[in-house]
């Protein structure tokens, strides 16, 4: 067997995390360049629409990229906040992120990506994360807000990037498809999953975070542990049986244990650091304190930094936290419970081995 594939940046050895998190560096961060988006997905954490007041400058978005590569960051996520083809610097944030010499990946909805935009990006050696929700026309509409068009722009988008050449060899640019998991599309996963591996795409499926919008919406979207569990057990079943990949069977990512707090931070549009989209406590300004600081010095960077000795039992002790490391997901964990320390209640492990 052999283990997952990922885009670097989404994912690193132990060895390298634990190198990171004893030095107090970096090896990646999510950076967010504005709330503006042109849909209005109902699951969406950030709840994005309008550009916020005071996001961060373009001179600012340069100072954080530079602070965070004398941290020793490797890869910038570029997460958008909103959409990041909207965003007007978009083109001079990536190359500002080649003269560091750091790669990067943009998560995007697709909907501004025809064949032009998808040959610049593979010219410029950028790896893609697309949003797709559904095969379903009228599934993916609903998804983005009832923004008509919407599921045929994603495929357009799709089948621009494939026709310029992402994952059409080992050296060409990654194409990741994401995909948050909920009553609306559970039925069409295991298609899903099974059309990436057959198009050399990386498969990116995430139990939906009851967060921003999605708690407006979180009966008709979200599915119950159990689900989540039977679900990704015939995913895994499938990557070993036809591909001979192997991966823990933990939440929220489908392929992986998130293992983030260990050595990313991401920085909002208007310059608040913490450790991840869902644990949004922030350890701090970039406009009042170096990243560095932020990252070394405050309570909540410290925490995360060492979430196997804080998480509350019974995660502390769960088997599979000491085998794989899980952690479950802590921002889960914050917007369910209250407190990011807490057990994550839609771990199908907890109820199936201490009758959670």
């Amino acid at each position: 067997m052999k283990e997952n594939e990922l885009i670097k940046g989404l994912d690193f050895t132990w060895d390298d995390i634990n190198k990171a998190r004893d030095k107090g560096r970096l090896l990646s961060f999510d950076l967010e360049l504005s709330k503006a988006c042109n849909l209005r997905c109902i699951y969406c954490y950030a709840e994005s629409g309008r550009k916020r007041e005071n996001e961060m400058t373009l001179d600012e978005i340069f100072n954080v990229i530079d602070q965070a590569v004398d941290l020793g960051a490797e890869k910038v996520v570029v997460i958008g906040g909103g959409e990041p083809l909207i965003y007007p610097y978009y083109w001079d944030v990536l190359d500002k992120i080649r003269d560091v010499n750091l790669s990067s990946i943009t998560f995007t909805n697709g909907t501004v990506i025809d064949e032009e935009v998808a040959k610049r990006l593979y010219d410029l050696g950028e790896d893609i994360a697309l949003k797709f929700n559904s095969f379903n026309e009228d599934v993916q509409d609903y998804l983005a807000g009832g923004i008509k068009g919407t599921g045929k722009r994603i495929k357009r988008a799709l089948e621009s990037l494939l026709k310029v050449g992402y994952s059409s060899k080992p050296d060409a640019p990654k194409l990741a498809l994401e995909t948050i998991v909920c009553k609306q599309n559970m039925h069409e996963i295991e298609k899903f999953y099974r059309f990436c591996r057959e198009h050399n795409i990386i498969p990116y499926v995430e139990i939906l975070t009851v967060q921003g919008r999605a708690k407006e919406h979180d009966v008709e979207l979200v599915i119950s542990p159990e689900e989540g569990y039977e679900l990704f057990k015939r995913l895994k079943e499938y990557d070993e049986q036809e591909w001979g990949i192997t991966w823990p069977l933990t939440p929220p990512i489908a392929g992986q244990n998130c293992k983030r707090m260990y050595y990313s931070a991401y920085i909002t549009t208007t310059g608040d650091v913490q450790p991840c989209p869902g644990v949004d406590i922030p350890g701090g300004n970039i406009r009042e304190k170096s990243l560095k600081e932020i990252i070394t010095n405050s309570d909540i960077f410290k925490t995360v930094r060492n979430i196997d000795k804080y998480i509350k039992e019974p995660c502390r002790s769960c088997k599979y936290a000491i085998e794989t490391k899980c952690y479950g997901c802590r921002g889960t964990a914050l917007h369910h419970t209250g407190d990011f320390l807490n057990p994550d209640p839609t771990c199908w492990w907890l109820k199936r081995c201490y009758n959670g």
